[in-house]
């Protein structure tokens, strides 16, 4: 792929996410680290458990940040398309269009899903987390977080920061499964339409060092 078709991607993925990025999730400020206590075995169920945790989740940054989309509507790839076209001098087929604008419908879909298994990797943690915490501690934490005491708010703070970064790290490899496959869709579209015995700077051309 070429240095220009780098820059083209870098400038797509640019525009959706920064023209609909919602509140990002970023790292709670770095502290001192607090040993984390043992949460014991899972307790039994119940109604009020169950809805405390629900509740709980609800309310947690991450998750309500999580559940915003990232993207703005799409960009309109049809002018963007149009514009291609007529660069193009009408050599390549109406084919190669379709599917290049498919190709650009796949990757803004994957995008706007990137944060998909984070927040359920995120979510399965902590609702495990707090099944193992008492029915006075889940309480205070649903109803009046501001009553707990230091320890548990520090023991608490701790778990959010593990949660956060490994909800930040699965993103990003999200992020970076959802570019590479366009970039190898892109290829694969070049490559059946032949595209670089005319275009040395074609999707499928070697990147240059």
């Amino acid at each position: 792929m070429s240095f220009r078709n780098v820059l083209v991607l870098t400038r797509l993925c640019t525009l959706l996410l920064l023209g609909g990025c919602a509140q990002s999730v970023s790292s709670p400020p770095p502290a001192a680290p607090v040993p984390l206590e043992p949460l014991g075995q899972v307790l039994p169920s119940n109604p009020s458990r169950l809805g405390w945790i629900d509740q709980i989740i609800d309310q947690d940054p991450v998750v309500t940040s999580a559940r915003k989309p990232v993207l703005q509507p799409a960009p309109d790839n049809d002018a963007r398309i149009a514009k291609l076209r007529k660069q193009d001098g009408g050599v390549l087929p109406e084919g190669y269009w379709a599917l290049y604008k498919q190709n650009l419908e796949a990757m803004q879909y994957d995008l706007n899903h990137q944060h998909d298994a984070a927040r359920a990797e995120y979510v399965n943690t902590y609702r495990d987390e707090l099944s193992r915490l008492n029915d006075v501690t889940l309480q205070t934490m649903a109803t009046a977080p501001q009553a707990l005491d230091a320890h548990t708010r520090s023991q608490l703070n701790a778990r959010l920061t593990d949660r956060t970064a490994a909800y930040i790290t699965t993103s990003n490899q999200s992020f970076r499964a959802a570019t590479d496959a366009h970039i190898n869709r892109m290829a694969l579209m070049d490559r059946q339409y032949d595209v670089c015995a005319r275009h040395p700077d074609c999707w499928d051309a070697p990147v240059k060092h």
